[in-house]
């Protein structure tokens, strides 16, 4: 019972906690509309708050249904998501901007629905694995199989890569292989598709002309001052402003400068304005919801596919959050992924509510437990 105290306390505190930061963030901002900047400061702030309230009711909704309805909705979840997601390339529904087909606008409602599309696939992976267990009560159709699940997994990257959004296609694919890991796939089968695939992703990202321009701007980034080497540059003084002293919530440069300040780059806001010890106490709630993951991950019940769900839920919600951690302290080329929770992205964090409430349902044990099997019957193939 401690464990599964600790556990939920681990995933919520941290996760109210950055979803709060964030909201502060966006409500300072100045009162200049529109770019650069975080623009009109009660607008954005209202839509985070409301982003944050529907992920905490998505995950209490999530915790109280069980993790074993979760499973079963996994088909249509994963249906509903992909659906979603390729409507972004229908006139008049999808919105294209920077280059980019990734959003949707619903009269006054716009968002992107890739982090579902993140989520649902994990949980497609880790609920039609091959062996099937005697806590499945369900019927098992013979489309239900782990190579499907991967196909499926295999065209939800393609459609992304078609967006473009090729940091949503890594972390798909980080969740896919999270999840296979989960149900018990050995590391050493994982490792080398895992290499194989990532290389062939970054080899088709590279055929894009303004990932190559982010690439240039981040080795050269003196020499493209006013192109992608700006904010790289930008980056780095945010960071300098940091070591040696927080600029002050609210006074930063890096927000009035950088393109995205409160979605792309929210952490270098952080570090900036708060210095390294804002910035370390993001990386020690990020700590702890892993902490919290494994906790859950280890208080599933024998079932591969509960461990394989909460596995795919952990790296839905640490893929991106390790991703923005690096793009802002300049160890990779800027990839444009917001962090969950802390980041002005109201779909992002209604999704990654989701997740927490299904990580929680783990580590409560909500799910009856399984009839055991009859002596000399085995389980369902």
């Amino acid at each position: 019972m401690a464990r599964r105290i600790l556990s939920l306390a681990l995933l919520i505190v941290p996760a109210l906690g950055l979803a709060a930061l964030g909201f502060a963030i966006v409500a300072a901002a100045g009162p200049r509309p529109g770019p650069p900047g975080l623009g009109a400061a009660s607008h954005f702030a209202v839509r985070h708050a409301a982003g944050a309230l529907l992920g905490a009711a998505l995950g209490w909704v999530v915790a109280r249904a069980g993790i074993e309805r979760l499973l079963r909705a996994a088909p249509v979840l994963f249906a509903g998501a992909l659906v979603a997601t390729a409507a972004v390339f229908v006139p008049g529904i999808g919105v294209r901007a920077a280059g980019a087909s990734r959003w949707l606008r619903l009269g006054p409602l716009t968002g992107n629905p890739a982090p579902f599309l993140i989520g649902a696939t994990g949980l497609l992976v880790a609920a039609w694995i091959r062996r099937r267990s005697s806590a499945d009560r369900g019927p098992v159709h013979r489309f239900e199989s782990r190579p499907f699940a991967l196909l499926l997994a295999l065209v939800a990257i393609l459609v992304l890569i078609a967006e473009p959004d090729f940091s949503s296609a890594a972390a798909v694919l980080a969740v896919t292989f999270a999840a296979l890991a989960g149900t018990g796939v050995a590391g050493r089968r994982l490792a080398p598709a895992a290499a194989v695939l990532l290389v062939g992703l970054g080899i088709g990202a590279s055929r894009f002309g303004y990932v190559g321009g982010r690439v240039h701007g981040f080795l050269s980034p003196e020499s493209d001052r006013r192109g992608r080497g700006f904010e790289v540059l930008e980056l780095a003084h945010a960071r300098a402003i940091g070591a040696t002293g927080p600029a002050g919530f609210g006074h930063g440069a890096a927000r009035r400068h950088l393109s995205s300040p409160a979605s792309d780059y929210v952490f270098a806001i952080v570090n900036e304005e708060l210095g390294r010890p804002g910035a370390w106490a993001v990386v020690g709630a990020w700590v702890a919801i892993a902490a919290g993951a494994a906790l859950a991950i280890r208080s599933a019940p024998a079932d591969a596919r509960h461990r394989g769900c909460a596995a795919g839920c952990a790296a839905a919600l640490l893929a991106p959050a390790a991703l923005h951690i690096a793009v802002c302290r300049g160890w990779i080329p800027i990839v444009g992924v917001s962090m969950p929770f802390l980041s002005y992205d109201p779909t992002l964090t209604f999704a990654a509510g989701g997740q927490i409430g299904a990580l929680a349902a783990i580590a409560l044990g909500r799910d009856p437990a399984p009839a055991p099997t009859p002596t000399g019957e085995g389980s369902l193939a």
